[in-house]
């Protein structure tokens, strides 16, 4: 009797638990997920240790690395099947592709560098939603904490770490970066302290990298970690909360990041009021911004110097530049001209249209059912809106958008779907326990 109710308890969970988990990847998928996320926070770095013992590697490595963790996280995604809630995912770098492909046709030029910025927001985003949120935690954890010790260690002794990871030398093999033939420290070249440049005046020495060997995607991840953070705060433990923290005001206060200090005084605030706010207004912060830009148009079209004004003033010529087919079409010609300027960025590789269609996959994309995903989503879309004021690139890096996006994924579903998986990995849970072991003769 006891085992016929049982069959029949489970026989009766079983259609609403197979709908609500058929997408949702296994104990070893989960891990193997975490494993695709770390990596691609980590790669690059993995990479320099090789060049720096006399490798030599090219852009095409470093691009057949990232095309094998983006095939391998679609891969793994696609596994369990796909899903109502992969539609917007696929839609968006279905247009993303059909963009490119017309923009080169256009131009005569091959342009495939916005496939592979959607790519990844896609696939990451696709595979974090079939993740259990215990494991990314466990990946900005392991992440935050690698970051924080290299960081501690260039802070410490900038020239063993320069020598373990050769930056430069790493950069110049790998992006055609220049090294300054007057800088011989082997660090990436945006390390250089200059006269006039923000400082919170806490460090005096190069701009820090850590794992991500460069000044600029350091910065975006403390911003992603503060994300996180606003999302995760209720749920996580206090270790969790102190390498987070930790990593963030190290990053901020040795990177004398701009906008990762602006967003520390943003993101507390947003903590209470984001919960109180329509999603839809996201909608108007770019508009908002863009026309604020061209209010000033008097004071910015002659404004230069790498400082908010200065960026400001690069948005504004760069946006006056396109014409109308440019504005609607994209121009790949135009794009490495646009890396100072996120809009400009944004026009120049997928048009007003793609432009669009990433705003509304940034406000509808992530659910809003609970304080928690309205602080995250918000979180991610005032950061990413906001950092397209002063560059182009940092926001599809993968460094950075391997967490943001699986994370973003993974806290989407939705709130009774999430409330059933934990339910149905109790009940599995108890079972095993109780499992008598098998007679032996």
């Amino acid at each position: 009797m006891v085992m016929a109710a049982r069959r029949s308890y489970l026989s009766v969970s079983a259609p609403n638990s197979s709908t609500a988990n058929a997408n949702l990847l296994s104990i070893r998928g989960n891990y193997a997920g975490l494993v695709l996320i770390l990596v691609g926070v980590l790669y690059n770095a993995i990479l320099a240790i090789f060049v720096a013992r006399g490798m030599q590697l090219g852009y095409s490595s470093v691009a057949a690395v990232e095309v094998l963790i983006t095939f391998s996280c679609l891969a793994l995604a696609l596994s369990t099947g796909v899903s109502s809630r992969d539609i917007m995912p696929i839609s968006l770098l279905w247009l993303i592709f059909a963009l490119a492909l017309i923009a080169s046709i256009s131009f005569d030029k091959i342009y495939i560098g916005s496939i592979r910025n959607f790519a990844l927001i896609a696939v990451f985003a696709m595979l974090g939603q079939r993740m259990d949120i215990r494991f990314i935690r466990k990946a900005f954890f392991i992440a935050s904490a690698m970051t924080l010790a290299v960081l501690v260690w260039e802070i410490a002794s900038v020239e063993s770490y320069a020598s373990f990871f050769s930056p430069a030398r790493y950069y110049e093999l790998t992006r055609g970066t220049a090294v300054s033939e007057f800088d011989d420290s082997g660090l990436s070249v945006g390390t250089i302290v200059f006269e006039g440049r923000f400082s919170l005046g806490i460090f005096s020495g190069r701009r820090t990298s850590s794992i991500f060997l460069e000044q600029v995607s350091i910065n975006s991840y403390a911003i992603v970690c503060m994300a996180f953070l606003s999302g995760m705060w209720g749920s996580l433990n206090r270790k969790e909360k102190l390498i987070q923290i930790s990593t963030i005001l190290l990053i901020i206060a040795s990177n004398n990041a701009r906008m990762g200090a602006l967003m520390c005084l943003v993101m507390p605030i947003g903590y209470f009021l984001f919960p109180r706010l329509n999603r839809s207004l996201i909608l108007a912060i770019p508009f908002v911004i863009l026309g604020f830009i061209f209010s000033l148009s008097s004071y910015l079209q002659n404004a230069v110097g790498d400082d908010l004004t200065g960026r400001l003033g690069v948005t504004y010529r760069l946006l006056n530049r396109f014409n109308v087919v440019d504005l609607f079409a994209g121009n790949p010609l135009f794009v490495e001209k646009t890396f100072d300027s996120g809009y400009a960025f944004i026009i120049a590789s997928i048009g007003l249209f793609g432009g669009l269609a990433y705003l509304l996959f940034l406000v509808y994309y992530p659910r809003y059912e609970n304080k928690e995903q309205a602080r995250a989503s918000w979180s991610i879309a005032v950061y990413i809106l906001a950092w397209l004021t002063v560059g182009g690139t940092a926001t599809f890096s993968i460094k950075t958008a391997a967490l943001l996006w699986s994370f973003i994924g993974c806290l989407s579903r939705s709130t009774e779907e999430s409330r059933i998986n934990e339910r149905d990995r109790l009940i599995e849970h108890s079972l095993v326990r109780r499992r008598r072991p098998p007679l032996t003769s």
